[in-house]
């Protein structure tokens, strides 16, 4: 049994033993929380109910449970019922603005955020909670005015300094972004996003050198983020390295298959160093996406490099999920899996590809799925 367990056993066993006993309650729905069992965090919940149905510190704990469960509707009840029944309390507030903000509710969060400064105007988690709703409506300067409000309050605030980092990114306020970034991870040297934006703000004030490294540190701490990967491929390519930036690429395109700046980096990097194979991989990825223009270059690209089989492929691929248009009509297919000639015509090489459906096949439904950038 894992050490964390046989905590939670033991101070599970304290309130069986004594059902009134606040204090073990709470520190049981606490470990529970810690170690992600919030299924069992919500059974004790119900059943502890009728103990401390009019504890305070209980109701929140218990709302916090099935906030952490994303059981939304119910929370928000019960920490409505905790505004009333402590109106003068700001926990229950802050918490209720948390929630409402996680779920897109920005006015009923600010409302609740309000209502904390209200009772404690100094309170540096709701000025930063604040500054989040401004920066969510898009006024990155009021938003900006808040994290140096509660940073003035706090100045080991964390997140406080990595949200004014944002903000004046977002104002193209390079230099002080940079700074408060860097105070970020002063806070929490573990704070990947952190490293990840100074790593953007250095890349933008021209210092690649220290834009890599910060990138580096970024995915040390974050192996699964392509984005740093994406971003590394960059100004390896900016710096001509492009062997690196095919490594980056390659990486980001593993990481995030589903995403189209992982495949376009990846295909910029393989075009310049003609790995024909990476480069056909990539515009497969993208063909949904791509225009014919773009299409028929990449299918050309491949010939170019001497990839003559994968052209093939990806231009069998595009009569196979009916894609046309006059670019790409217009590419020679391969006389070995060209389509069969209509009647009368005789030069195989030339035939363009229509790949249109007939009006008898009828239509059909059909969708792009859309990707993060």
């Amino acid at each position: 049994m894992a050490p964390s367990d046989t905590s939670i056993e033991e101070i599970k066993e304290r309130c069986d033993k004594n059902p009134t006993d606040l204090g073990g309650a709470l520190e049981l729905m606490q470990r529970y929380c810690e170690v992600g069992r919030y299924d069992e965090a919500l059974g004790f919940c119900r059943a502890a109910m009728k103990h401390h149905s009019r504890a305070y510190s209980f109701l929140l704990q218990f709302a916090n449970v099935l906030f952490r469960r994303s059981d939304f509707k119910e929370a928000r009840m019960l920490f409505k019922r905790l505004t009333e029944f402590k109106p003068d309390r700001v926990e229950a507030w802050n918490n209720l603005g948390m929630l409402e903000f996680s779920v897109g509710r920005l006015e009923e969060a600010n409302s609740a955020f309000a209502k904390v400064l209200e009772l404690e105007p100094q309170n540096a988690g709701a000025l930063c909670n604040t500054g989040n709703y401004y920066a969510e409506k898009g006024d990155a300067a009021l938003a900006a005015t808040y994290f140096e409000r509660a940073l003035a309050v706090r100045s080991d605030f964390t997140e406080a300094w990595y949200n004014l980092g944002n903000s004046y990114m977002s104002l193209n306020r390079f230099e002080p972004a940079k700074e408060a970034f860097e105070k970020a991870i002063s806070c929490d040297g573990r704070f990947g996003s952190a490293y990840k934006n100074l790593g953007f703000v250095c890349e933008r004030l021209g210092d690649h050198a220290a834009a890599l490294e910060r990138y580096g540190q970024a995915a040390a701490l974050n192996k699964s983020d392509a984005g740093v990967q994406v971003n590394m491929a960059g100004i390896y390519m900016e710096l001509k390295q492009y062997d690196k930036a095919l490594e980056c690429g390659r990486r980001a395109a593993s990481l995030a298959p589903g995403e189209t700046s992982s495949w376009n980096a990846l295909r910029k990097a393989a075009i310049q160093l003609c790995d024909g194979q990476s480069y056909h991989r990539a515009v497969t990825a993208l063909i949904s996406g791509i225009g014919d223009n773009d299409l028929a270059v990449s299918i050309s690209d491949l010939r170019d490099m001497g990839f003559e089989l994968e052209a093939e492929e990806l231009l069998e691929y595009t009569v196979k999920i009916h894609r046309s248009g006059s670019s790409v009509d217009a590419l020679p297919f391969a006389e070995s899996k060209a389509p069969p000639l209509p009647e009368g015509a005789s030069d195989k090489k030339t035939y363009k590809i229509i790949n249109k459906k007939s009006p008898a096949s009828g239509g059909g439904k059909g969708g792009r799925k859309a990707g993060r950038v």
